[in-house]
């Protein structure tokens, strides 16, 4: 059986190179997990949310791969079809 994802990923990031990329696509992964994590709590499908956003199911997958970073329009339609909102802050 192969290595569990958390342990691959500790041991591309002991790299400094890959550290340096990783950290600089920081926010396009926590966008991407919150993303996919409004849509498991609303229990949809990529399926149901591109039929809810008018889109297809490809463009929520590539939305919630967070890069490249969506629009906030697309965020906006993302967030109501999930019965959501989109809020911004910054700190």
């Amino acid at each position: 059986m192969g290595k569990k994802m958390a342990v691959v990923k500790q041991e591309l990031l002991q790299d400094e190179e890959f550290h340096a990329a990783f950290v600089q696509l920081e926010d396009e992964f926590a966008l991407a997990a919150q993303l996919i994590e409004a849509r498991k709590k609303a229990h949809l499908t990529q399926e149901e949310v591109a039929r809810r956003m008018g889109t297809t199911q490809s463009v929520v997958a590539r939305l919630e791969s967070g890069h490249p970073l969506p629009s906030l329009r697309s965020l906006k339609r993302y967030a109501q079809a999930v019965n959501g909102k989109v809020e911004i802050r910054v700190v």
